[in-house]
C-alpha cells in the first residue's frame, strides 16, 4: 500500500476521532445516567493532580461523558433483543415483559458479621434508652419470584442465605427479627406472588406492602383484632409506570403497570411534621405523599415515597389504634407502608439513611434522642447490606 493510500484511509478515522473530542470538549456534562441510575464522573481538577488520582479519575470523567453514550446503550440494548438475547446489562428480560436481576452474590462470613455487628450497636443503642427493637426483612422480588427465572440461572437461593445468614449473627435476644419473606412463601403460591410485584421495578406494589404489613403488625402483637376488612385498593389512573429495571434499559420494555395503594376507607386525618433533629415543621400531605404522581412518566419514588423531602419525616393520628410511637430506619420498600404504620402508631417517625447526612445529627442521636417506644430496621433481603454500609459510614464520619 502506497503512501497515498494509506492517508487517504486514515483520514477519516482521524476525522471521526477528532468530531467526538471536539463535541466532548463543547458539550455540556451530565450530572447523572438515567438508564444507570448513578453519578456520573465530573472533570477532575487540580486537587486530584496533587493527590495522583488525576489519570484514573480523567479515564472515569472521559468514559462517562462520553458523546451520545445513552444513546448508544440504548441501540446496544435493542440490537441484544433483536438477537434474542434473554439477559441484557444486568437484567433477564421474561415472559409477559417480567424484568428480574442478576442474582445477589453470596456474601462473606465477614461482610455479614459487620453488618450484623452494626445492627447490634445500634440495637444497643435503642434498647439502653429503653426502647424495644424490630428487625424487619422485606422480601426483594428476587427471592420471591425465583420461578420467573430461566432453569439455568445461578444464584437464585443467595439472597434467601445471605439473609439467613445474617440473621443467625445478630443479636436476637434484644432484636425481634420478622421475616417477611418466609411469610410470602409459606401464604402465597407462584402465581399469587407475583401479584405482589412490579413487573418492571425492583419494588413490591402497594398489594405486596399490604401483604407484608398485616404480616409485620400481626407478629409485633401491638394490637389485636385489627379489622382488616375496613382497608379498601385503590388505583392510580393516570401516567405511566417507569420502573427502575426498565429505566436502566431504557424504557424497552412496553408494560402498563397499575399503581395501587392500600388504606383505610375511612381515611384518617394524618398529620405530617419535618424534623431536622431540633424543629418541627408541619407540612401539607401532598408534601411528602406521592409527590410526583402527577407526572407523565412516574417512578416508584414519585408515586409513593415518603422521606426524600426530609431527612426525617413524622406522621400523627391522633385515631390511631395505638397511643405508641415507632422510630422506623428504612429503606424504599417501606414507603407505601407508612399510611398502614399510622393507622397502628399514634406517630410513626421515618428516617432513611441515605439523607441523614443533610442534618447535623447522628445515627445513634436519633434513636437515643427519640420519644419512640420501638425502633424498626426495615430494609430488603437484595440490598439491606448497602443501607447498613451507609449507617457505617455516617457513623464514622460523625
Amino acid at each position: 500500500m502506497n503512501k497515498k493510500k494509506s492517508k487517504w484511509i486514515s483520514l477519516p478515522f482521524i476525522a471521526i476521532i477528532m468530531g467526538i473530542f471536539f463535541i466532548h470538549i463543547i458539550s455540556k456534562d451530565k450530572e447523572i445516567s438515567a438508564s444507570e441510575n448513578r453519578t456520573l464522573a465530573q472533570k477532575p481538577t487540580l486537587q486530584d493532580v496533587e493527590s495522583g488520582k488525576y489519570t484514573t479519575k480523567f479515564e472515569s470523567y472521559f468514559s462517562d461523558q462520553f458523546p451520545f453514550r445513552e444513546e448508544l446503550s440504548e441501540i446496544y440494548s435493542k440490537a441484544q433483543i433483536a438477537l434474542g438475547k434473554d439477559k441484557i446489562k444486568n437484567y433477564y428480560l421474561l415472559d409477559e415483559n417480567w424484568i428480574m436481576p442478576t442474582p445477589s452474590k453470596v456474601m462473606s462470613e465477614k461482610e455479614l458479621k459487620d453488618a450484623a455487628n452494626e445492627i447490634n450497636e445500634l440495637s444497643k443503642i435503642a434498647t439502653d434508652s429503653n426502647k424495644k427493637v424490630y428487625y424487619t426483612s422485606t422480601p426483594h422480588k428476587e427471592s420471591m419470584l425465583t420461578h420467573l427465572y430461566p432453569k439455568h440461572t445461578d444464584g437464585l437461593k443467595n439472597a434467601l442465605d445471605n439473609k439467613n445468614a445474617f440473621k443467625s449473627y445478630l443479636d436476637l435476644e434484644n432484636i425481634n427479627f420478622i421475616d417477611v419473606g418466609e411469610h410470602f412463601l409459606k401464604e402465597f403460591n407462584e402465581s399469587q406472588r407475583e401479584d405482589l410485584y412490579f413487573k418492571t421495578d425492583h419494588h413490591w406494589n402497594g398489594i405486596g406492602a399490604y401483604e407484608g404489613f398485616k404480616c409485620i403488625v400481626e407478629d409485633m402483637k401491638i394490637v389485636n383484632n385489627i379489622s382488616w376488612n375496613n382497608y379498601t385498593q385503590t388505583m392510580l389512573n393516570k401516567g405511566h409506570f417507569l420502573g427502575s429495571y426498565n429505566k436502566n434499559l431504557n424504557s424497552l420494555v412496553k408494560e402498563d403497570e397499575a399503581i395501587s395503594y392500600v388504606h383505610l376507607k375511612d381515611k384518617p386525618n394524618y398529620e405530617y411534621y419535618k424534623f431536622d433533629g431540633i424543629t418541627e415543621i408541619k407540612g401539607k400531605e401532598e408534601d411528602f405523599v406521592a409527590t410526583r404522581k402527577n407526572e407523565d412518566e412516574i417512578l416508584y419514588g414519585g408515586a409513593y415515597m415518603y422521606g426524600n423531602a426530609c431527612s426525617i419525616l413524622k406522621i400523627r393520628n391522633k385515631d390511631a389504634l395505638s397511643d405508641k410511637k415507632i422510630l422506623i430506619i428504612r429503606d424504599s420498600y417501606q414507603a407505601p407502608t407508612s399510611w398502614l404504620f399510622a393507622d397502628i402508631f399514634s406517630e410513626v417517625q421515618l428516617v432513611d439513611p441515605r439523607y441523614v447526612e443533610k442534618l447535623d445529627i447522628s445515627i445513634d442521636d436519633i434513636i437515643r434522642d427519640s420519644d419512640a417506644n420501638l425502633v424498626m430496621f426495615m430494609y430488603n433481603t437484595t440490598d439491606f447490606k448497602m443501607m447498613i454500609d451507609v449507617m457505617k459510614e455516617q457513623r464514622e464520619k460523625s
